[in-house]
């Protein structure tokens, strides 16, 4: 951190602590110009809900873990000019993505009876799921140590830690809902169908399970050839928790995804909408 901001978020703390809630707004906020993605500035404002702060405007809570690989996404992309607010936004964006595509399956996301969101970070969009979702129905999961223990503290939701290896997972309950942002377009080839079988198998009969993949746009874009397989694997993680090897980036064609469901999960139907998420990843629904 610069050093003034440095000093401005001390002198911040410091007007807090003296009952000046107007000074160490306008402290934050020079943080805040100074270093955009100042996290320590944003969270002691959302904490006191002091002027400027993104809670009183989305109805969420928008404190954001210290480790979150997702906002440093944004606060590392040379896009994006406000991380905070781009990263609160980007979970609603999700969120009505997720509706449009829950509507091709006859579902309503805000009826749920029970959702599982898997590999499902640090909150970016749990925080807005939670709040669409009825009361109870809402259980969360990663294998990134801590995800899990901020998501209950700061979102009463259900949750369990994963694995690394789908054979050793256990799911106690099955759901209306299994939806998986991004995993499977970070897998590689060697995990990619255990890990299919094994969300599949977390579906209650009647629900079905969403999950993405970097289909045909993501390979335009990335300049990415997947060959005579259909499957394209690059060991570059973007977690700072999970060894590229088994967390990297991976291209999917819809001939491998359909090859994939056809082993993994024989019974299911399933609709396949391109660049459904984000506007490069595709969206699969499986029936249960």
């Amino acid at each position: 951190m610069k050093p003034h901001a440095a000093a401005l978020l001390e002198q911040a703390e410091k007007q807090l602590a003296a009952g000046d809630r107007d000074g160490a707004a306008i402290s934050l906020a020079a943080v805040l110009e100074l270093e955009p993605a100042c996290l320590p500035a944003h969270n002691l404002r959302e904490a006191h809900r002091l002027a400027g702060n993104f809670a009183d405007w989305t109805g969420v809570d928008a404190t954001i873990a210290p480790d979150d690989d997702i906002f440093r996404f944004f606060a590392t992309h040379p896009d994006s000019r406000n991380p905070l607010r781009d990263y609160i936004a980007d979970g609603w964006r999700t969120l009505c993505e997720l509706q449009r595509v829950l509507d091709r399956a006859g579902k309503n996301l805000y009826r749920c009876p029970s959702l599982l969101e898997f590999a499902c970070g640090h909150g970016r969009f749990t925080r807005h799921l939670a709040r669409a979702l009825p009361p109870g129905a809402l259980t969360v999961s990663d294998v990134v140590p801590g995800c899990v223990a901020f998501l209950r503290e700061h979102w009463g939701v259900n949750g369990f830690d994963s694995t690394s290896d789908p054979a050793a997972l256990r799911i106690a309950g099955r759901y209306d809902v299994v939806f998986v942002l991004s995993l499977f377009s970070h897998l590689p080839e060697r995990t990619w169908q255990a890990w299919l079988r094994t969300l599949h198998g977390a579906v209650a009969p009647g629900g079905v399970l969403v999950m993405t993949t970097h289909g045909e746009e993501a390979a335009r874009k990335s300049g990415v050839d997947w060959g005579a397989d259909g499957f394209a694997f690059f060991a570059a993680s973007e977690s700072q928790a999970l060894h590229g090897t088994e967390y990297g980036t991976a291209f999917a064609s819809a001939r491998f995804v359909g090859q994939a469901i056809a082993a993994s999960a024989p019974q299911a139907e399933f609709i396949h909408i391109p660049s459904a998420f984000w506007s490069y990843q595709d969206a699969w629904i499986l029936s249960g």
